[in-house]
């Protein structure tokens, strides 16, 4: 927040329109000047109204916005620094050896990796906590799932039900029907044979025992947990990517199939981030071929929210085409000078690490 004495400038200048605006009251309609003089002067009091406004933020949100696959989720680990080494094991030329490797904190992939929003704030201890789906909400995931699985072949049906990737990986983990994969050797022939337990137990007993067995599995009224704390018994970047992993695929039985995951994360992590001189990071879920969003319009219409649109350094002059057009009205900046505060930013990130306007 800026000092008082900006604040207290465009008080003192509203009042003084006030004062020229009660004095031009009461004029004629049809004394134009006097009319056009009025509208100008309120027009100036609702733009020192609207500044006062932009003012008085403490902290602004940052929201990253992208369409599927495009690194929204790898650009903030790397802007912020939630990044670590890590161990890990890796078969080089038919042996097996123990490298390090720099791996961020939050998942990442090929896209479709991001379960949900995800919020991630500085605070004084390392927590994660979700705002879950009712159980009700769930079951209605879990028959969907079931009735896609179902439909999958029937190239006929109209009602059709298709659910995302990333809902299905989390479906799977809660209700134990995974699709599994096994190497079987024919003399020097490999063969790799996958199998979808969802699949098989609808064959074997239709879509009704299918349903039963999957809410039976997901045990839903169990998964009541919310939060979960940093131990300090672990290394505290390594709790970080295995909790939140395990939380955004939905593989620990206590929790629920999150709506939001918030993040909250120690001084010790955000040494060396930015990431506390702001109200909140926000990872949104990636844009589809779904125009109509209407979380993001609700950032993109605050005024204590910056939005940055995520693409490829290679896609970067395309990037007005990749919005849809239902939003790219909104993601355009919108300045006003300093002291008129830009309200507004748009960005594209190229790579993970170069912003631009």
């Amino acid at each position: 927040m800026l000092t008082t004495q900006p604040l207290e400038e465009i008080t003192s200048l509203k009042q003084n329109l006030r004062r020229e605006i009660s004095k031009l009251s009461g004029v004629p309609e049809n004394n134009i000047p006097k009319y056009i003089c009025i509208n100008n002067l309120n027009s100036k009091l609702e733009r020192l109204e609207e500044i006062e406004k932009i003012l008085s933020i403490d902290k602004y949100k940052i929201v990253f916005i992208g369409t599927i696959g495009k690194g929204k989720t790898t650009a903030i680990c790397h802007l912020f620094n939630l990044i670590s080494d890590f161990k890990v094991s890796k078969t080089i030329h038919g042996k097996t050896k123990n490298v390090t490797e720099t791996k961020e904190l939050l998942s990442t992939g090929a896209g479709r990796t991001t379960i949900c929003e995800v919020i991630i704030k500085a605070s004084e201890k390392t927590y994660i906590e979700i705002e879950p789906y009712t159980v009700d909400e769930m079951e209605n995931i879990v028959f969907e799932f079931c009735d896609s699985i179902a439909n999958k072949d029937n190239t006929q049906s109209e009602d059709k039900i298709i659910i995302s990737t990333e809902i299905e990986r989390a479906i799977r983990n809660v209700t134990e029907l995974k699709i599994t994969s096994k190497t079987v050797y024919d003399g020097d022939k490999k063969n790799i044979i996958i199998t979808d337990q969802a699949k098989e137990l609808l064959d074997e007993s239709g879509v009704e025992l299918l349903k039963k067995t999957a809410l039976n599995n997901a045990n839903l009224e169990a998964r009541t947990t919310t939060n979960i704390e940093f131990d300090n018994h672990n290394n505290e970047q390594e709790w970080i990517k295995d909790t939140f992993a395990a939380i955004n695929n939905v593989q620990l039985k206590e929790f629920a199939i999150p709506r939001k995951i918030y993040l909250y994360l120690s001084d010790d992590i955000l040494s060396g981030s930015n990431l506390s001189q702001f109200d909140s990071v926000v990872d949104t879920k990636g844009l589809d071929e779904n125009p109509i969003r209407k979380d993001l319009q609700k950032y993109i219409d605050s005024q204590d929210t910056i939005c940055l649109f995520v693409t490829p350094f290679n896609d970067a002059p395309e990037a007005n085409t990749a919005l849809p057009a239902a939003m790219r009205y909104s993601l355009k900046a919108e300045s006003y000078d300093r002291r008129e505060v830009r309200r507004k930013l748009y960005c594209i990130i190229a790579g993970s690490a170069v912003l631009g306007n």
